[in-house]
């Protein structure tokens, strides 16, 4: 049985080192994306690896959530290149996915006119707590109710039912009646 030589072993370890490079730029992302950082009032339920998106497409992911010096929530996300670099006026939106997802959020943007000439936010850069809008949860809404508030609801909604009781499909028919697009 033949020995294999020196000079074989040397390029058989530099090939897996240069393979594992390799490798570690396609998983790693080479390290080309560009960034921004977003000034959010809150962070809305965000969280690493919620997707950023422009008319609906994924156009990126966030990165990082960190809490800023005046308590604002610091959210860094990249942008795909075609996108990149996005314009001063830029708005971001923190937005839930679907209503049955509780803590399902994305960052919506909303780029300025593709005629603008808005400077360029550089790699790193800022998009404003001006340009930025937080999600409100329902139940933020609920929490400024009062108790006697949210009793005298509980009744609004008891008496629909009471008053919807058996007559249900006859409302229904009405309704399509009135209803100039059905």
């Amino acid at each position: 049985m033949r020995r294999p030589s020196g000079l074989g072993r040397v390029i058989a370890i530099l090939a897996l080192a240069a393979g594992l490079v390799a490798l570690g730029f396609v998983v790693l992302g080479g390290g080309n994306d560009y960034t921004v950082t977003a000034e959010f009032e809150n962070a809305s339920q965000l969280v690493n690896g919620n997707q950023v998106v422009v008319g609906g497409d994924a156009v990126g992911t966030v990165q990082s959530i960190d809490l800023g010096d005046n308590g604002q929530a610091l959210v860094t996300f990249t942008v795909d290149s075609s996108y990149a670099p996005l314009r001063q006026g830029t708005t971001a939106q923190i937005r839930s996915t679907s209503l049955s997802s509780v803590a399902g959020r994305q960052i919506s943007l909303t780029l300025p006119p593709s005629n603008s000439t808005d400077p360029a936010i550089d790699d790193g850069g800022t998009i404003p707590m001006a340009d930025t809008i937080s999600e409100v949860d329902l139940d933020q809404i609920f929490n400024t109710l009062s108790p006697k508030t949210i009793n005298d609801f509980k009744h609004v909604i008891q008496g629909f039912d009471i008053s919807y009781s058996g007559v249900a499909p006859k409302a229904n028919q009405g309704l399509r009646y009135t209803n100039p697009f059905l």
